[in-house]
């Protein structure tokens, strides 16, 4: 990492790809920054949002967890929280952008991670290819972005129904909590609330964090 880092950004990279039109690398203060179409995508903040998330979630959070999903990869982020989280667990993690998922392995050195499988493929087709397959995952995570935008397919019935074929405990969603998508987190909300019997949720800053269960909803949720 580099000194000037502390005084001014440093730029990595800067490179464009079929689905994103500017994607760059910062090092910023010592730490490696990922930003697509000027969007943060990983670094501390993402980090800060995902930590706090996972605190307010942490009751309802499975102890015994063998198989990670993740959707959406970026610069790994979540993937090593949760790396750190269940160190013993395998993780899969789907990217349709073979780009995003070179810089993941190259600037982010996600290949480090024992246990993670990067997997270039549409998150949908991978989820039909998963409830076809009758695959199951502990924890599944959805933390798709193309720069500050929000894929529509996230609210769809399709997908939301095979989100939980696949989902054995609980499913996390990183959805944005600002504009246009205040409605639709709210819609996400329902939609959620049709599929799984106990939702949480907790908004920071401009994101609205979910969590949905398959357990039963508890007192304290009320």
């Amino acid at each position: 990492m580099s000194l000037l880092s502390y005084l001014y950004p440093q730029t990595r990279l800067i490179t464009s790809s079929t689905y994103n039109r500017l994607i760059r690398v910062n090092e910023e203060q010592g730490s490696l920054k990922l930003l697509v179409n000027g969007s943060r995508q990983s670094g501390p903040y993402i980090g800060m949002l995902w930590k706090k998330a996972f605190g307010n979630f942490s009751g309802a959070m499975p102890f015994q967890v063998k198989k990670i999903l993740v959707l959406g990869v970026g610069g790994g982020t979540v993937i090593r929280m949760l790396h750190s989280m269940y160190p013993d667990a395998r993780i899969s993690a789907v990217d349709i952008d073979p780009v995003i998922l070179g810089i993941a392995r190259t600037y982010f050195r996600l290949d480090a991670l024992p246990g993670l499988t990067l997997i270039e493929e549409d998150a949908g087709k991978f989820l039909r290819s998963s409830v076809s397959g009758k695959k199951e995952y502990d924890i599944v995570i959805l933390d798709i972005f193309i720069g500050a935008d929000i894929p529509d397919m996230v609210l769809s019935a399709g997908f939301l129904d095979d989100l939980r074929c696949v989902t054995r405990s609980v499913f996390l969603a990183n959805y944005l909590y600002e504009f246009r998508y205040v409605g639709q987190s709210r819609i996400l909300e329902r939609e959620l609330g049709k599929r799984f019997p106990r939702v949480l949720d907790f908004p920071i800053r401009n994101n609205r964090f979910f969590l949905a269960s398959k357990a039963p909803a508890s007192p304290s949720d009320l």
